[in-house]
């Protein structure tokens, strides 16, 4: 085989730039560095305030105040709801003295709050212990 045919046979060679590698391997490193920091912004930072609003937003589900996020239905529960009530208030007792203003006065209104929805739901659902399975089988 002439010499002018091997060459054309062989596949071209590439050759790396080590500047364009290292450039590679920076941008690489940079965003790996930005998606760290991303992940810890987006976790907030551990609060009583976000615990006891997720208490509250169960116990509303509870009082069929709102739809279960899982099913979409609107179900009452009020022993349910009454011990998230019970717990919420446990918790303030139990964190007496260590709360801030702002995150007593926060433990306070939404006691309050669902107090007086659980009363609402109680007058319009039948007895407090009633959960609307009971109901359904009577």
């Amino acid at each position: 085989m002439p010499e002018e045919a091997q060459e054309n046979t062989q596949e071209p060679r590439v050759q790396a730039d080590e500047d364009w590698k290292k450039a590679v391997a920076e941008e690489k490193a940079r965003l790996r560095q930005q998606g760290q920091t991303a992940a810890k912004e987006a976790v907030p930072e551990a609060d009583i305030r976000i615990f006891l609003a997720g208490l509250y937003t169960q116990t509303l589900v509870c009082l069929g105040d709102i739809a279960h996020p899982a099913s979409g239905a609107v179900e009452q529960s009020l022993p349910e709801a009454q011990y998230l009530i019970d717990t919420i208030a446990m918790l303030k007792d139990k964190t007496k003295g260590n709360l801030s203003s702002e995150e007593g006065a926060y433990v306070d209104n939404i006691l309050y709050d669902l107090r007086m929805r659980f009363v609402s739901a109680s007058a319009r659902g039948g007895a407090a212990g009633e959960s609307e399975e009971a109901k359904e089988e009577q």
